[in-house]
């Protein structure tokens, strides 16, 4: 008998272990007739009656409702623990996206269909705590699978690299703060805003981040520094973040940088623009810095490989002291660093950094922690920084509907979406409009399509979407929430996409990845056709009617031959520029945005310190490789 009721002990603690049974208390929670029982030292947070209240996924709670786009959030604040946002269902496929969830296992979105709800989860070790919370499943969100790497190309081509240089006084905060608030904020010394766009670390939820929130505020003046919190060394964030496997850490980095591209891009964040990744102060030893090393060398590989600037944010003592320490080795540095020394001082000079090092506009400096400022009447919880580096400008050369001509020519076109797309005769658009005249170098430098995602009508008012330089036919307006803003171009280019004064394509790039509307489906193009993939951040939404044009496939039938890429990039460090042209050339690349120091000494040769694609890596013709000089 005694050994029978140590066996029963023994089950029911395994029991309990495994979750079959209760081992916390707990109360009921009822939001719009949906009851969930959650551990009874959670806080259940009403967001309709705290509208102010900061949706946090660091700390046990659960969120009832919707974020604010005014949430008072600390300025920094990183990290995943076991939290739940739940709220009401949107009607399109693409409002059900969680405010934040990051595709490396760390969250996931469920739509609860019966109750007209969608719950956004994180965990840190307590998954089953949660599928027990919300009686369904939690399963972690996947990447985009390694095919859709190849849907970021189309980006390569459909857009002209961006990279901008941020100068004076910045601020981060850890959600991004409302229109309303940046527009306030233009009376305060600030010109730079630090963004956090996802990671398995990010800490609040960013009910304002949309590509439309990206397009107003570049387009009101304001830079944007995307950061990304990925994984992290031991004993960051007081043990409470997901942190660095020594095993797995740079193809780990390197995951990290291909979801970090996603989430870019998905906003409009297009490639030639900066990325840092958000590497918190951790316990310095030998194997913990070796670890981090290897993350961020994935990290910048991957962001290469992709068109992007790396970037890294660390606390001068911790992962910037290793940065300075591994540099001009074998380890695969970032363009810049931002520095994190609340020293007070307004200058990216620091103790930590010598000045050789990172020395031509590469450094940002957050030099003051979370502190509260008010401009117009707002208040936000703020990090501040001292910019001399890469920030990101999302703004095309020039704007959209303007009419240009190439200097030389008769050829007239008509920017949309960045791209110049050709006007075949001035009646279609009333008479002759005014025209600017461009360098045949200025057009060499336009995008080739226009970007994803561009709205074009045309003169006799068919409504298409561009996704991979191809028109998708849009039929109904509701499916994107309302009519929306396009460019009304001339017919001749739909009717001619195959003659390349239309700069259109009869079907999208290798790679670029759809979302159907209504139907939710995700499909990915290869030669022409398209064939189903799952869920992916970079999807462009469009017309399921207009995707009919195009065939499927299960993807299997693929020629090879049509994957091939025709640029191989050539490793240019240490060349001149002139030399670096001449690489290029040879390899079928061009030559991109080419950023030079401020001063150098007299007979000082310019030779190339940085280039934005890996040598060797595979893209398509012509593709523009930036380059940075010292």
């Amino acid at each position: 008998m005694r050994v029978r009721a140590i066996v029963i002990a023994l089950a029911a603690a395994a029991l309990a272990i495994l979750g079959a049974a209760p081992a916390i208390a707990s109360r009921e929670v009822r939001y719009r007739g949906y009851r969930l029982r959650v551990p009874s030292s959670w806080p259940v947070i009403n967001l309709a009656r705290t509208p102010d209240a900061c949706v946090r996924f660091n700390r046990h709670a659960i969120y009832l409702g919707l974020p604010s786009a005014d949430q008072n959030c600390p300025a920094h604040e990183v990290g995943r623990t076991e939290a739940i946002l739940l709220g009401p269902l949107r009607a399109t496929s693409a409002d059900t996206r969680a405010p934040v969830v990051s595709a490396d296992g760390a969250g996931s979105t469920i739509a609860i269909r019966s109750a007209g709800l969608v719950a956004t989860v994180t965990w840190s070790r307590q998954r089953r705590l949660l599928s027990k919370i919300l009686h369904r499943p939690v399963r972690a969100a996947t990447q985009p699978r390694p095919r859709a790497a190849a849907a970021r190309d189309r980006n390569r081509e459909a857009v002209r690299p961006a990279e901008a240089l941020g100068t004076g006084l910045g601020f981060d905060a850890c959600s991004a703060p409302s229109s309303n608030a940046m527009s306030a904020w233009k009376r305060s010394p600030y010109r730079a805003v630090g963004i956090y766009i996802g990671g398995v670390n990010e800490g609040c939820a960013q009910p304002n981040l949309t590509p439309g929130w990206v397009s107003n505020e570049v387009g009101s003046g304001w830079q944007l520094i995307p950061t990304y919190v990925g994984l992290q060394g031991a004993g960051a964030c007081g043990g409470k973040c997901a942190t660095i496997n020594p095993g797995k850490a740079r193809s780990q980095g390197a995951a990290a940088g291909r979801d970090a591209v996603a989430r870019a891009q998905a906003l409009g964040i297009p490639a030639g623009n900066p990325i840092y990744d958000d590497l918190e102060a951790y316990t310095v030893s030998a194997s913990n810095t070796a670890a981090a090393l290897a993350f961020l060398s994935g990290w910048t590989s991957q962001l290469h490989a992709d068109g992007y600037v790396s970037g890294v944010y660390s606390s001068a003592a911790s992962g910037i002291a290793a940065l300075v320490r591994a540099e001009r080795t074998a380890y695969t540095e970032p363009d810049d660093v931002w520095i994190g020394d609340w020293n007070g001082a307004r200058t990216t000079s620091d103790s930590y950094v010598p000045s050789n090092d990172w020395p031509s506009d590469q450094r940002l400096h957050q030099y003051r922690g979370g502190h509260n400022e008010t401009y117009g009447g707002v208040a936000i919880n703020i990090d501040d920084d001292f910019l001399g580096g890469a920030t990101a400008d999302t703004s095309s050369p020039i704007p959209d509907n303007t009419f240009v001509e190439v200097d030389g020519t008769d050829n007239v076109f008509q920017i949309a979406g960045g791209a110049p797309l050709y006007v075949s005769d001035w009646s279609v658009f009333g008479g002759p409009q005014p025209v600017e005249l461009l360098t045949s170098r200025q057009f060499s430098e336009l995008p080739r399509y226009p970007a994803n995602g561009t709205f074009l009508t045309t003169t006799t008012g068919l409504v298409y979407r561009v996704a991979g330089g191809t028109p998708i036919l849009v039929t109904n307006w509701d499916l994107f929430g309302a009519e929306q803003p396009s460019v009304t171009v001339d017919e001749w280019d739909l009717l001619n996409m195959t003659n390349p004064l239309a700069h259109l394509r009869p079907v999208p790039l290798n790679g670029t990845v759809v979302e159907g509307l209504p139907s939710g489906a995700y499909w990915a193009f290869a030669a022409g056709l398209r064939h189903p993939v799952r869920t992916n951040a970079a999807a462009v939404a469009v017309d399921d009617q207009g995707l009919v044009a195009f065939a499927e496939t299960s993807g299997s039938e693929t020629p090879a031959a049509e994957m091939a890429p025709q640029c191989i990039v050539p490793a240019l460090k240490r060349l001149s520029l002139t030399r670096a042209h001449g690489a290029l050339k040879h390899a079928r690349c061009r030559v991109g945005t080419v950023r030079r120091p401020r001063t150098w000494p007299p007979n000082h040769l310019l030779r190339v310190a940085a280039q934005s694609a890996a040598p060797r890596t595979r893209h398509p013709l012509n593709y523009r490789v930036n380059l940075r000089l010292h």
